[in-house]
């Protein structure tokens, strides 16, 4: 059974996903606590870890709904892309192993499970984190830092929208088989074919979002979970350093994003 808090988080945060508060909605914990009933201090541990999630932006000293933007989305998207990169590369050359650690996830986490369904989001989470290393590694710090856990659920959300599916198994197929066979140049290309061919999906998520056509709930099996991050802390860090990433989104910073 869900605790309080848990149960409480989930529904903010389907709420964001879904449409229901829309994108640029002020949040206050006296709003959570008026809407949920939880207690304040509760209500404000929730404003932090929604926001160290992604799914509110701080403005100021107050928290809104977060607006996705495609010039945002594309940020993350070619970030997480050269960090997945940098540990496909990096567990090739360790193989043995850790290469098998992989292939064992792969089946285990990822393939036993339809796209659509939340376990399989779960797994890609616990596979990616292989990829990077494991939950300690240098690379998972970075993916904290830049990349906020909404973009996860959102990469997994396009799904619905995609001509296709089963990237992340093809990507993964042809990753190990260029791996085991000593093929850089190959992992490259396996890791760069994921994120390329989810992209078109995700853009079109992003569309919709922005006219305000948002996912329904019937469409894929729940958003009932909390996952870990990738570095294997809980969702609710609500820690200063997980609040300040090292790097803001270019509109931020008053910088217009480069068209792609």
């Amino acid at each position: 059974m869900l605790s309080k808090i848990d149960a409480t988080y989930i529904e903010l945060r389907e709420r964001v996903m879904l449409g229901d508060l829309p994108p640029g909605t002020s949040m206050t914990a006296d709003d959570i606590v008026a809407h949920t009933g939880v207690s304040l201090s509760m209500a404000r541990h929730l404003l932090v870890s929604l926001g160290v999630g992604g799914y509110l932006t701080k403005r100021g000293r107050a928290y809104v709904v977060s607006t996705f933007t495609r010039e945002q989305i594309e940020e993350w998207r070619l970030a997480l892309g050269a960090i997945v990169e940098i540990g496909a590369l990096r567990l090739a050359l360790a193989g043995g192993a850790r290469l098998q650690a992989v292939a064992e996830s792969l089946e285990k986490d990822v393939r036993s499970h339809a796209v659509e369904d939340e376990a399989f989001f779960l797994g890609a989470m616990s596979f990616a984190t292989i990829i990077l290393g494991g939950p300690q590694s240098t690379l998972s710090e970075l993916v904290e830092q830049f990349i906020p856990q909404a973009f996860f659920r959102l990469l997994w959300l396009s799904d619905i929208y995609a001509e296709r599916t089963g990237f992340l198994v093809e990507a993964a197929d042809s990753y190990l088989v260029a791996a085991r066979a000593g093929d850089l140049d190959g992992v490259r290309k396996a890791s760069r074919f994921f994120f390329d061919s989810t992209a078109p999906a995700l853009h079109k998520l992003i569309e919709q979002m922005e006219r305000k056509d948002f996912p329904k709930s019937a469409q894929y099996h729940a958003l009932q979970a909390i996952e870990p991050q990738v570095s294997g802390l809980p969702t609710y860090t609500g820690s200063t350093k997980a609040a300040r990433p090292l790097l803001g989104p270019l509109s931020d910073a008053g910088v217009a994003a480069h068209p792609l």
